[in-house]
């Protein structure tokens, strides 16, 4: 009885540990980080705002309140320069599919569009947010950087073509 018990025993491990499936460390194209990273931004984005929006907080204040949390990163001493620079990273890091093109600049102003900005929203609302809502809570966080920054910050947008214009105060 005591070897049948053991060959059981033995058989039941045995059939457990081939049972048992092999994991692999992922391995991602710069491609699939970009679009891992791209769609864990909004997300996150789109999460706070959906807080904000069951606690009749609307989209522009959440914003402001954002604007108002990252604000202390930022030297208004460092000049405009330093804030243009640090907005369009900032933006074409936000959205990687998108083409920034330059349209005007001088000292004191410059106006550029990002393409494609609308990407996620094609479909309708991601994540529980409107795209209008996501370009009203994102315009009132950048209005309050800039604010700080001693700068003004506009936006228009057309059909995902997003138009910024900073301009120095």
């Amino acid at each position: 009885m005591k070897i049948l018990t053991i060959i059981f025993a033995g058989l039941l491990s045995v059939s457990t540990l081939c049972a048992q499936e092999s994991f692999t460390v992922p391995q991602l194209t710069p491609e699939q980080e970009k679009e891992v990273l791209y769609n864990h931004v909004v997300a996150y984005f789109a999460a706070g705002l959906n807080m904000a929006k069951e606690k009749d907080v609307s989209p522009e204040a959440y914003g402001k309140y954002i604007g108002n949390q990252f604000k202390v990163f930022w030297d208004p001493e460092a000049g405009f320069s330093f804030f243009v620079n640090q907005i369009m990273f900032i933006l074409k890091g936000v959205n990687p599919y998108s083409e920034m093109k330059i349209i005007e600049q001088n000292e004191k102003m410059i106006r550029f569009t990002m393409s494609n900005m609308n990407k996620l929203f094609k479909q309708g609302p991601a994540y529980g947010i409107s795209y209008n809502e996501f370009l009203v809570c994102s315009d009132g966080l950048l209005i309050t950087i800039a604010n700080h920054m001693k700068a003004n910050f506009t936006y228009k947008d057309t059909d995902g073509l997003y138009e910024v214009t900073l301009t120095a105060k």
